[in-house]
């Protein structure tokens, strides 16, 4: 999954970028990481089968190093940039700044990329309704580019169930931003640890997920061990660091779920949206499963270690046989049975 950090200028994003993935930005307009999904799924099931590697989902997170527009609060050649990802993070600066003369406005900052990101999509779709009336045509997503017209225009996101997954397929190749889940990370001070009353309700109504983070003092705690992580973040009040919680919130935004393989070569989680058939859950690994798909055997985690194996799991009757529309559930062990 492809993550990006957009934000207005001095934010804090490249710190946060920092924070998530260990990495200091470099001087290229993309800098480039990963953040690993622990999974204590995948640390069991690698004691059990002691595969030569072990492999976490993992989000793949961009920053961006590029010029300040004069005329949008995101430059275009961000947008461009950031077409191509899952998920778009904002981060909002709610701290005092010597490096701007800008109050600090949370509220604002967010009501003006939202307004941004909304135009932009809006001068699209206008300009391919105005086209299409002058050719004539009968585009197969008319439909949904006027229902997305009708909402734009009225300076709103378009909500999560606007519209259905095969009228998003219709108009997949625009890239609107406006359709891509969003998380807002708000930027403040240390032993600051609620996001602001007037945004979070804003945020609400939008249906955007949000939480708060300390960036410096986040930078500061991925430095330390495991077991003094723990300890530092008691001390500010905190159960869980900045990098779990946007975990969390991005499997959340994204409706997402792991499955599982296992074997001597590897053990490996593998993100899926919940409700994946097993057919194309199959895809995810490789097109020639999904090609020649024949059936999944399946047992769920919890299944596995209350039994202890898969012999005992057979002898439960928790070992099932799951053909091509079977849903792949959160903590499925799936081993994929195919003919090419």
């Amino acid at each position: 999954m492809k993550a990006a950090l957009i934000g207005t200028p001095f934010s804090g994003k490249s710190s946060v970028f920092q924070a998530l993935t260990g990495l200091v930005p470099g001087k290229k307009e993309e800098s480039i990481g990963t953040i690993k999904v622990p999974d204590e799924r995948v640390d069991r099931l690698t004691d059990i089968y002691l595969p030569k590697k072990k492999t976490y989902a993992e989000f793949v997170l961009s920053d961006f190093n590029v010029p300040v527009s004069k005329d949008t609060v995101i430059s275009p050649k961000i947008k461009n940039m950031i077409q191509k990802t899952d998920l778009i993070i904002l981060v909002l600066r709610n701290f005092e700044s010597v490096l701007t003369v800008e109050g600090v406005d949370p509220v604002s900052e967010y009501l003006k990329v939202k307004e941004d990101l909304i135009i932009n999509d809006f001068l699209v779709v206008e300009r391919r309704i105005e086209r299409e009336k002058k050719e004539k045509k009968d585009l197969p997503e008319k439909k949904v580019l006027q229902k997305l017209y009708s909402i734009l225009e009225n300076g709103e996101f378009p909500q999560r169930d606007f519209i259905s997954e095969d009228e998003a397929e219709l108009v997949s190749n625009y890239k609107f931003l406006s359709l891509k889940e969003m998380i807002v990370l708000v930027n403040q001070p240390e032993g600051q640890n609620q996001v602001p009353e007037k945004l979070k309700r804003m945020l609400h109504e939008d249906k955007v997920d949000s939480f708060c983070v300390s960036a410096p003092f986040e930078v500061e705690l991925a430095e330390l061990e495991p077991e003094e992580q723990t300890e530092f973040l008691k001390d500010y009040g905190l159960t869980e660091s900045a990098k779990t919680r946007f975990i969390k919130s991005a499997y959340h935004s994204l409706g997402l779920i792991s499955f599982l393989t296992t074997g001597p070569d590897e053990v490996r989680a593998w993100p899926i949206k919940k409700g994946t058939s097993a057919v194309v859950a199959a895809g995810k690994i490789h097109s020639d499963i999904q090609r020649g798909f024949i059936r999944a055997e399946t047992i769920h985690y919890d299944d596995f270690v209350k039994y202890g194996s898969e012999s005992e799991c057979k002898k439960a009757g928790a070992y099932r046989l799951e053909g091509k529309e079977y849903s792949v559930r959160d903590g499925d062990i799936v081993n994929f049975r195919f003919n090419v």
